[in-house]
C-alpha cells in the first residue's frame, strides 16, 4: 500500500462524516450546500471527460467503450432498486431503507472506483479525490437530513451519514484486497467502468439538482468547477495533455 492511501482513505470517509455533523450541529445556508454540489459536479464532468476517459481509451482502444456503459448501468440499477423500494412505502422507515440502501451501494463503488484511479494514475486519482470530497459532504448532509425528518433523532442521522463513510471505505478495502490478483491489462478497463461511475453521479444526481433548483449562481459554479480544472490541467502540462 502506498504511504499516502491512508490519507486518501481517510479524507474520503471523513467527509460524508462532516456532512452529516454540519446538519447535526447548526442550520447550514442552502445556497452553500448546492454551491459546493454544482463545483463538484463541475469538477467530476471535467475529470472525467479530460482525464480518465482518455487514459482508458489510449490504453485500451475502442475495447473499453461497453466498461463505460456497464459503470454507468450499475450506478443506474442501484438507484433503480433504492427508487422501488422507497415508492413502495414513502412513510416511516421502510421507505428510508430503500434510499439510504442506494446512498450506501453508490458510495461503496466510488470507495472501488477512487482506489482504482490512484492504481492507473496519481494525478487523475488526486483529482478524483478532489471532486468526491466536493460532493460528498452534501451527500452527507442529504441522508443525515432524510433520517432526522423520519426518525427526529439527530444521533440516528450522524450514525447514517458516517455509514457513507464506512461504505466508501469497504469499497476501498475490497479492491485493495483484489489488487495483487488484478493484472495490467485491467487498468483501462478499470478506468472506463470508473468512468462510467462518475459520469451517472455527475449527469444523474449533481447536475439535475443544479437544474432543478433553477439558480444562475449555481450554474456558475458549475462551469467554475470546470473552467478550474482545465486551468490546472493546463499549469501541470505544458503542451499537449500527456497520458500515461
Amino acid at each position: 500500500m502506498q504511504p499516502y492511501i491512508p490519507l486518501v482513505l481517510l479524507l474520503a470517509a471523513v467527509a460524508s462524516s462532516i456532512g452529516g455533523l454540519l446538519l447535526c450541529v447548526r442550520s447550514w445556508s442552502e445556497k452553500s450546500l448546492f454551491a459546493m454540489i454544482s463545483v463538484g459536479a463541475g469538477l467530476l464532468l471535467a475529470i472525467t471527460l479530460m482525464d480518465m476517459l482518455p487514459h482508458a481509451l489510449l490504453a485500451g482502444g475502442g475495447r473499453v467503450m461497453p466498461f463505460v456503459l456497464i459503470g454507468f448501468s450499475l450506478l443506474f440499477m442501484l438507484d433503480w432498486l433504492g427508487h422501488s423500494g422507497a415508492k413502495e412505502s414513502t412513510s416511516g422507515y421502510a421507505g428510508i431503507v430503500g434510499v439510504l440502501s442506494g446512498f450506501l451501494l453508490h458510495a461503496y463503488v466510488e470507495g472501488i472506483s477512487l482506489l482504482a484511479s490512484f492504481w492507473v494514475n496519481l494525478q487523475v486519482g488526486w483529482s478524483v479525490l478532489l471532486a468526491m470530497l466536493l460532493h460528498k459532504v452534501p451527500d452527507g448532509v442529504t441522508v443525515a437530513s432524510l433520517l432526522l425528518a423520519v426518525t427526529r433523532s439527530r444521533k440516528k442521522a450522524l450514525w447514517g451519514a458516517t455509514g457513507l463513510g464506512i461504505a466508501t471505505l469497504a469499497g476501498a478495502f475490497s479492491f485493495q484486497i483484489a489488487e495483487p490478483f488484478l493484472r495490467k491489462e485491467w487498468l483501462p478497463l478499470l478506468m472506463a467502468l470508473a468512468s462510467g461511475v462518475f459520469l451517472y453521479v455527475a449527469a444523474s444526481h449533481l447536475i439535475p439538482l443544479i437544474l432543478r433548483e433553477r439558480d444562475r449562481d449555481l450554474g456558475l459554479f458549475f462551469i467554475a468547477g470546470m473552467v478550474a480544472y482545465l486551468l490546472l490541467m493546463s499549469f501541470f502540462h505544458q503542451g499537449p495533455h500527456q497520458h500515461a
